[in-house]
């Protein structure tokens, strides 16, 4: 049964909250219209602070009545809970579903100025614009973001989107380019950002394209990333080479390159089983927060995992006739592994 049927800034107890979304359930279920708002009129009363009633509200009025679901709305952001995402947010998409953008654009706006530094609320207001054909204040938005972070991983963050808006949306492959790398010069030890540079330099032609993606390794394997990092993309660069590349020379050097960087590792680890220091490994699940984010990386955010399955290392043997490369013998076999 319902024991407080009054306003009050107590919180009210799991129960009766229970007790109320199984009263309007019911009606809902088995009552008139008339009874089911006089019941959702006398919930958010009680329930004032509790967005998923005001919701379920709106909801249930989308089948009645739309000037009653702007009226719920309007309740509910500008009276009950003005610091509220979410209920602002459907508000806003209502409103672009009537076709009303003006007034979306209005909520959004209104609603970050009030709450500032909220992402969703940044990209949502970033995705209406887009869907309404808006690209140019669509990237404003972006780059206002990346300029006014409060937060260098905040920034890297928006110069994600921003770089992705630009090459996904605005096939503007050049113009994404730039910002990220000017993300890296900035956030060197961000893995996202080398991840999703690859990703769109691998999405163009690779003969064509194959300077840029080379460029893109040597930044992750000679930066400041960790050294388990450097060594993934350090193979990585190798398998591109031997898949794609056409200089056997940079083949060679690339795998040089792997050679000393697993020489690096090796050479950390005994110091650290000597106790002169931590071991890599703990480094990075420590202080390097960014390979974690990588390895978590959903799809919304950022790569196409089937495109960098750094954990699939192969194993190959290559055998090339280099008589003129004094740095090998005339038949060297290339053996990769783990």
């Amino acid at each position: 049964y319902i024991k407080r049927p009054y306003f009050h800034v107590k919180p009210l107890e799991k129960i009766q909250l229970k007790n109320w979304k199984e009263y309007l359930e019911f009606e809902i279920e088995n009552g008139t219209h008339e009874r089911v708002v006089v019941l959702f009129e006398r919930c958010v009363i009680s329930c004032a602070l509790y967005e998923d009633f005001w919701i379920k509200y709106a909801k249930y009025m989308e089948n009645h009545s739309i000037e009653g679901v702007r009226h719920v709305y309007s309740r509910a952001c500008t009276i009950h809970l003005p610091k509220k995402p979410m209920v602002h947010m459907l508000w806003a998409a209502f409103e672009e579903q009537q076709g009303n953008i003006d007034e979306a654009r209005r909520i959004l706006k209104t609603f970050e100025e009030c709450i500032l530094g909220l992402a969703m609320i940044r990209l949502r207001r970033v995705s209406l614009e887009r869907r309404h054909g808006n690209m140019e204040e669509a990237e404003h938005l972006l780059e206002d973001a990346v300029r006014n972070a409060k937060s260098i991983s905040e920034s890297s963050f928006y110069a994600i989107k921003l770089a992705r808006h630009l090459f996904k949306v605005q096939k503007n492959l050049p113009k994404a380019r730039k910002v990220l790398s000017e993300a890296i010069e900035i956030d060197k030890e961000n893995t996202k950002l080398y991840l999703n540079l690859l990703e769109m330099e691998y999405s163009g032609d690779l003969k064509q394209n194959e300077e840029n993606i080379l460029s893109c390794f040597d930044k992750a394997v000679n930066g400041a990333l960790s050294i388990k990092m450097r060594i993934t993309f350090s193979q990585r660069k190798v398998e591109f080479l031997e898949d794609f590349g056409s200089d056997v020379n940079k083949l060679l050097d690339a795998y040089d390159e792997h050679q000393a960087l697993l020489k690096e590792q090796d050479s950390l680890k005994r110091r650290a089983e000597n106790g002169s220091e931590e071991p890599d490994e703990k480094k990075m699940l420590t202080d390097d927060p960014t390979l974690a984010s990588a390895q978590m990386m959903d799809g919304d955010m950022q790569v196409n995992q089937a495109a960098y399955n750094y954990n699939a290392w192969y194993q190959v043997g290559v055998c090339l006739v280099t008589s003129f490369n004094t740095r090998v013998p005339n038949i060297c076999m290339l053996w990769f592994s783990q």
